[in-house]
Formats: structure tokens, C-alpha cells, sequence
């Protein structure tokens, strides 16, 4: 069995365009207190994170409400659109997508038969229009996981686990996310 990191470090990873970048600082110290103690601020949004569909859509659930089996199982890495229609056609509830990114077209079709779908960019969609995608996907509860590090990742069948923080009325949440290769 092999786990492969699929997460972006935090606090390095590029903040979608507008969104504020994380930091952090030590708040207590070893040498001074006896510990440490860091103090960080980050948007919901940075690094390797889930959306919930109120990150887009008004009145509607937040990742706490997040089905976690959504969020672990069996899923697929592809590296082209037709790759992840054909896998729906065989059940195939996680979908994560290496190098592409989704018309509202795909996104209409692919919304009725997933539970998740990743990606490797910043954010589904359009990168100046990301909305037309995210209201698709989230009108159906899909679990959206972005900005994923595949760039080691070979396209296949992995075990995925990719839990979000339980975060009360939170739009999205940050992830450790990890693919299981158990070839």
C-alpha cells in the first residue's frame, strides 16, 4: 500500500485571485513560555480545501453538513473529460480531474452521477467566472475538493480520503487529502 500526499502546504500555496493569503505566527515560544503556540488566519478557501454548497448558493448547507462518505472511497484520477464521462457509466461516485477543468455543460452531466470531484487548480470553472460550474455542482450536493497537488499522480484507481474540518456554518474547509494506491 502506498499513500501519496495529494495536499497542498498551506501557507505557501497561491490564494485564488482577491481571497486574502494565510499566515501565521507564534504565538507563545519555547524559550520564552515553555511552548509553542501558533495563531494563524486563513480563508476556508486556501490551499487544499472542500466547498459546500453555500460557498455559491443562498440558505443551502455548509461543510458541516457534509456527508463524510462522500469524502472517502473508491475514486478515480483522469487526465481527460472523456475519461471521466466514460467512468460515470461505471458508477464511479469520485472523480478527480488532473489537468482539466469543466464546461457547465460537463459539469451538468457529471453532477447527476457523482458524489465528489477534484481538481488541481484553484477553483472549478472559469478562473474569472467560476460561478456558472460551482452553482451546477453544488445545487447537487456534489463535494467540491480543489486546488489538489497531482503533479505526481498517475492517472487510475485509488482510495481517496479527504475530510473536511467540522466547521459550523463555514462556505468550505481545509483538507489533508490523500490517495491510497493499494497496487
Amino acid at each position: 500500500m502506498k499513500i501519496i500526499d495529494i495536499t497542498k502546504e498551506l501557507f505557501s500555496s497561491k490564494p485564488f485571485p482577491g481571497d486574502p493569503v494565510p499566515s501565521f505566527e507564534l504565538e507563545k515560544t519555547i524559550a520564552k513560555d515553555g511552548y509553542n503556540l501558533t495563531v494563524f488566519s486563513a480563508c476556508a478557501h486556501n490551499g487544499t480545501h472542500v466547498d459546500a454548497p453555500c460557498h455559491f448558493l443562498e440558505n443551502s448547507s455548509t461543510v458541516s453538513d457534509i456527508m463524510l462518505n462522500k469524502c472517502m472511497g473508491k475514486c478515480v484520477v483522469v487526465d481527460n473529460i472523456g475519461m471521466a464521462m466514460e467512468q460515470i457509466e461505471y458508477g464511479v461516485r469520485r472523480i478527480i480531474l488532473k489537468g482539466i477543468n469543466l464546461s457547465p455543460s460537463q459539469a451538468e452531466r457529471l453532477s447527476m452521477h457523482v458524489d465528489l470531484l477534484g481538481i488541481d487548480s484553484e477553483s472549478f470553472g472559469s478562473g474569472t467566472a467560476p460561478g456558472a460550474v460551482h452553482r451546477i455542482l453544488l445545487s447537487r450536493e456534489v463535494v467540491l475538493l480543489e486546488n489538489l497537488d497531482l503533479e505526481s499522480v498517475v492517472p487510475g484507481e485509488y482510495t481517496l480520503i479527504a475530510l473536511p474540518l467540522k466547521m459550523k456554518g463555514s462556505d468550505g474547509s481545509p483538507v489533508r487529502a490523500i490517495l491510497i494506491d493499494e497496487t
